[in-house]
């Protein structure tokens, strides 16, 4: 217990070293304290414990009522994101929806004006006798609920039967057209092929 190294062994770390700027030296004759940078600290009025865990709580609710605040903020700034992405989202597909019920209206139109497949002239003869019926029903419903005469109920089934052969020439025209145009394309299809020959030679 009583060896040399342990009785003048000296602590030199970090903390225990004091510098000039944090050591305290009372003054007295023979020695000179620089007072210019000093700072006085008055001391303030005292708080108990319970103003101190009062003080706590009010600045705890701020926090919580700040960081609630800044919560709802970004979850209304996403919903508002989300909204307006789910509308730019629902009118680029009515637009599409509109583009694609329009083309399909043109394409249907087409088919009407200038049939060329079996099924365009179908859709026509369809259409015609659905009309036909339609317009059959009429005139004998107006003539059984005395609206036409016998006579008049006959004259305006003729007047159909007329409209109808009518109808029914101009969509054998369209049917003949069409084919006329369908032999064209495969007679000069066959022409260019039969124009080139085995060797390559026209």
């Amino acid at each position: 217990m009583n060896h040399r190294e342990v009785q003048t062994y000296q602590y030199a770390t970090q903390e225990t070293i004091m510098t000039r700027e944090f050591s305290s030296q009372t003054p007295v004759p023979g020695i000179v304290i620089e007072t210019r940078n000093d700072k006085i600290i008055e001391a303030k009025a005292y708080f108990t414990s319970e103003m101190w865990m009062k003080q706590r709580e009010v600045t705890t609710l701020y926090i919580q009522r700040m960081t609630r605040g800044w919560l709802a903020r970004r979850e209304a700034a996403r919903a508002r994101k989300e909204r307006d992405h789910d509308s730019e989202e629902n009118a680029r597909k009515q637009e599409e929806l509109r583009k694609k019920d329009e083309e399909e209206h043109k394409r249907e139109i087409e088919r009407r004006m200038h049939p060329k497949t079996t099924e365009d002239f179908e859709i026509l003869r369809n259409e015609l006798d659905a009309w036909r019926e339609t317009e059959t029903k009429k005139i004998k419903d107006a003539g059984k609920n005395g609206e036409l005469t016998p006579e008049e109920v006959q004259k305006a089934l003729h007047q159909l039967l007329l409209k109808e052969t009518k109808l029914l020439q101009t969509i054998d025209r369209l049917k003949n057209t069409a084919s006329t145009i369908c032999l064209l394309y495969t007679s000069d299809a066959a022409d260019e092929e039969d124009s080139v020959d085995l060797g390559g030679r026209r």
